[in-house]
Order: structure tokens, then C-alpha cells, then sequence
């Protein structure tokens, strides 16, 4: 574990209040901080890599029971980048990403199974080109602390991963060419809510 990092377990310890327990807490997903990456093959010489910088949701933390916390989030698929304009323009075209029909790439999680304190497999309902399939993704909790670029506002950190295939959404497009498997990758943060203001007057 690294310095510094609380994983859920011992989160539960420091937020329970008497005599009631902590209830759940909603992160709320920093788009500017949060960095979902994709791979792809491309005709087998090398990964075509690519990044989507806009995102939203949110993250609900369970502290007393982990296994009930859950995600929503919407990835703003026309936003995708990858490293060269021509390029970035035939991916969002009706072709690939096809954003004009299809703005968004949603996931809600369905269930947490935990694989220990700090890490976990997170399955949900996952949106690509308006077809919903289970998928599933590992997480690792990085660290609950606070942000020192927010005034010390409560952060969450997270890594995740998985794969899935475009043809499962119905995308068989150079199939001879492009590679099925579509790795991703994303590094979440995430912000508590701001407390209420009890300074009295």
C-alpha cells in the first residue's frame, strides 16, 4: 500500500459517528483529472492510442460496506483525441465513434465484487454505439485523502482496466485490419461534496 493511502477497510474505522454509521459518500468525477485512455490494434504493426478528456458521474463510496458502492459516468465521446487531427476527425465520423448519433459512452455498475482492501471488480452496464453489455473492470483504490489543490477537500483516487470487444456492440468495421480488442485504461479523481458552512456569525 502507499504511503498515505486509506484503503475502505480502514476507512470504515474513522467514519463512523455515534451513534449512527457513516453513510455513503458521493464523489463527484474532476473531469480535468480524471484520464480514460484506449488502445487499439491497427492492420498488426502497432497500437493506435487514444484519449477521451471529458467525462462526468459520479463515485458512491461505501465505507461500511464496501461492496455496495457503485458508479455512474458518461465519457463525451466526440471529445476523443488521439494525437493527430485527420485522424481524431475519422474516428468521430459514422464510420468509428459515429458521435453525431451517438454523443456518449455511458457505464453503471450493476455489482462490486472485492478482491481485497484496496482493490476490487466493478461490473455494470456499459453503452457503446447505443448497445448496453455487461462488462467488467478491475479497480484500485490509490487514495482517500485530502486534495491539496481544493483547499483540503476530500479526494478519491482510483485506477482502472479492462477490455472489451467491438464486435459485441455490433462494430465489425476492417475486421481483417483493425483489432477487435479495445483495451482501456482510466485514472479517476474524485471530490466529496463540500461541507455545509457551520462558522457561526
Amino acid at each position: 500500500m502507499r504511503m498515505g493511502t486509506l484503503n475502505l477497510a480502514t476507512l470504515a474505522l474513522f467514519t463512523v459517528t455515534a451513534p449512527a454509521l457513516a453513510e455513503p459518500i458521493a464523489y463527484e468525477i474532476d473531469s480535468g483529472h480524471t484520464h480514460i485512455r484506449f488502445s487499439v490494434e491497427r492492420f498488426g504493426f502497432a497500437d493506435t492510442v487514444g484519449v477521451f478528456p471529458s467525462s462526468e458521474g459520479v463515485i458512491i463510496l461505501d465505507a461500511e460496506a464496501p461492496a455496495q458502492s457503485r458508479v455512474e459516468a458518461m465519457v463525451d465521446a466526440g471529445a476523443v483525441w488521439t494525437g493527430l487531427a485527420l485522424r481524431d476527425e475519422h474516428v468521430r465520423g459514422p464510420a468509428w465513434l459515429n458521435v453525431e448519433a451517438f454523443p456518449q459512452i455511458r457505464f453503471v455498475s450493476s455489482s462490486v465484487e472485492m478482491r481485497d482492501e484496496d482493490s476490487a471488480r466493478v461490473t455494470g452496464d456499459f453503452t457503446l454505439w447505443g448497445v448496453t453489455r455487461k462488462e467488467s473492470f478491475e479497480v484500485n483504490l490509490n487514495r482517500i485523502g485530502p486534495d491539496p489543490s481544493q483547499n483540503g477537500r476530500e479526494a478519491a483516487g482510483f485506477s482502472m482496466s479492462g477490455t472489451i470487444l467491438r464486435s459485441n456492440y455490433g462494430h465489425t468495421i476492417a475486421a481483417a485490419l483493425i483489432g477487435d480488442e479495445v483495451e482501456i485504461e482510466i485514472d479517476v479523481l474524485a471530490h466529496a461534496p463540500i461541507p455545509p458552512d457551520t462558522t457561526e456569525n
